[in-house]
């Protein structure tokens, strides 16, 4: 067996699914997200399950359940318009924390930033959502990078003493404790619009 088939084995004895019957079961915009085409036919896996980015390209997705068999991505890009279950985004299939390198939520969902208690974020990106509170956001460790495009909102931070960046798009201010804590926190103010760091064609 070669390394091929052998990752592709090993992923359908880990989630108990065929790749085929995974691939059946997406949307058309999860299709599209996953392997930048919505088929009936199934993409070939390999390539996809190595992928550590994933976008799904400003399309509102409607769940994000697929992420949890998708374990090697650690950059995502997701956009929905109503309320976002962030649950699949916390744990991998075995039920440990899973970690993120960058993770972008983007509405206009609602979502709540107390779903990712305990899990790990180094730059997290939000996009014109509606946010319960920010309070949570002291409960997300290694929390580097933070941006914020969120029309003109004003934001009240708490304490995140690890936060280096700081950016602001489409008029966004914000005040409170991380700001007047941290003196060395590097603040990025734009008026330009504010583009995704990546694209469909930056995920291969």
């Amino acid at each position: 067996m070669d390394g091929t088939q052998s990752l592709i084995t090993e992923w359908e004895s880990r989630f108990d699914l065929p790749w085929e019957t995974f691939w059946e079961t997406l949307s058309a915009p999860w299709q599209r997200a996953v392997a930048g085409t919505a088929s009936a036919a199934a993409p070939d896996a390999a390539s996809i399950l190595l992928r550590r980015r994933l976008t799904t390209d400003l399309e509102w997705v409607g769940y994000l359940q697929p992420m949890i068999c998708l374990p090697a991505v650690r950059e995502a890009l997701l956009w929905d318009e109503n309320g976002m279950d962030l649950g699949p985004l916390t744990q991998t299939h075995e039920g440990h924390i899973r970690s993120w390198d960058r993770l972008l939520l983007g509405g206009p969902a609602r979502v709540d930033l107390g779903q990712l208690n305990g899990v790990p974020v180094r730059h997290l990106i939000l996009s014109v959502v509606d946010v319960a509170t920010f309070d949570v956001l002291s409960d997300v460790p290694g929390l580097k990078s933070l941006t914020l495009d969120l029309y003109g909102e004003s934001v009240s931070l708490p304490p995140l003493p690890d936060l280096t960046d700081l950016t602001l798009y489409s008029g966004t201010h914000v005040h409170g404790d991380t700001v007047r804590g941290n003196p060395d926190l590097r603040i990025l103010s734009s008026d330009e619009e504010f583009c995704p760091p990546f694209g469909p064609d930056d995920v291969a």
